[in-house]
């Protein structure tokens, strides 16, 4: 025992980081790449001469480092697997939440036409 801390108890330990910080790097990296095609106006000519049209989607990385801090915490705090699968879960949450909300500043901005277009699209369903 190390530090009260028994062998089994440490590679639990030690997996749980290895797993969150796998789902971390992989949400993350998605998480951006969405953001940045999003930010980007999609796949819609942009006229601007801007990079970024509707630089609202950053949120998306926002609302998933808030994600990424709340599960850093949580295992650092309470390493339980409840509380990983909890964490890694609000990772994977945060992106269609940040998703949501960029949308709704977007059209608040009213400065996206893909934000547009989705709604109009969405309203004609």
């Amino acid at each position: 025992m190390l530090f009260g801390i028994g062998i089994r108890r440490r590679e639990t330990v030690n997996k749980s980081w290895m797993v969150f910080l796998a789902n971390a790097f992989i949400s993350g990296i998605i998480a951006y790449f969405i953001a940045e095609f999003f930010a980007a106006g999609t796949i819609a000519e942009n006229y601007t001469g801007q990079k970024y049209v509707a630089p609202e989607f950053f949120i998306i990385m926002v609302f998933w480092a808030i994600s990424f801090v709340y599960g850093m915490i949580a295992l650092l705090k309470f390493p339980s697997k409840p509380n990983r699968i909890l964490a890694i879960v609000f990772m994977w949450i945060s992106i269609p939440l940040g998703i949501a909300i960029g949308m709704g500043l977007a059209i608040i901005a009213n400065e996206s036409s893909v934000a547009q277009t989705i709604q109009e699209v969405l309203v004609n369903l």
